[in-house]
Order: C-alpha cells, then structure tokens, then sequence
C-alpha cells in the first residue's frame, strides 16, 4: 500500500495549491510533514477529526502522553 504525504515549509499559508507538496514518499526537506495511509480506508472525515484533535493537542501540551516535549509555538 502507498502512503500519501503533505507537506509544507515555514512561512507558507496554504492559500495557494503550491505552497503545499503532495508525494508519495516522504520530502524531507519541508519543515511539517503529514502521512495518510492509503491501506487505512482513511475517510475525509477520519483526517479532520484527526487533526483537530492535534490542533487541541497543541494548544494544551500538558495534556499529551509524554508531557511537554512540543517545540514552542
């Protein structure tokens, strides 16, 4: 199975389909990087609950396992 990655570098908005690189392998050269597996029957909605709740993780860093080890926003 092929996995999907997204990414983007610093300083992009995303307002633009080119500020974002979709590729099949990882491109280790942009700073945040999102992996969906395809073998996974992901849905869309599956991804936005997803990363809502890494967006409420960011947001509260205490409450991740593990503690605080998040870089600072």
């Amino acid at each position: 199975m092929t996995n999907h990655f997204y990414s983007i570098n610093r300083g992009k908005s995303g307002l633009t389909p080119s500020d974002i690189t979709r590729a099949t392998s990882s491109t280790s050269g942009d700073d945040i990087e999102l992996r969906l597996a395809d073998g996974a029957s992901l849905t869309r909605k599956d991804v936005i609950l997803a990363l809502e709740a890494f967006e409420k993780l960011w947001h509260d860093p205490g409450s991740a396992p593990g503690g605080t080890n998040f870089p600072a926003l």
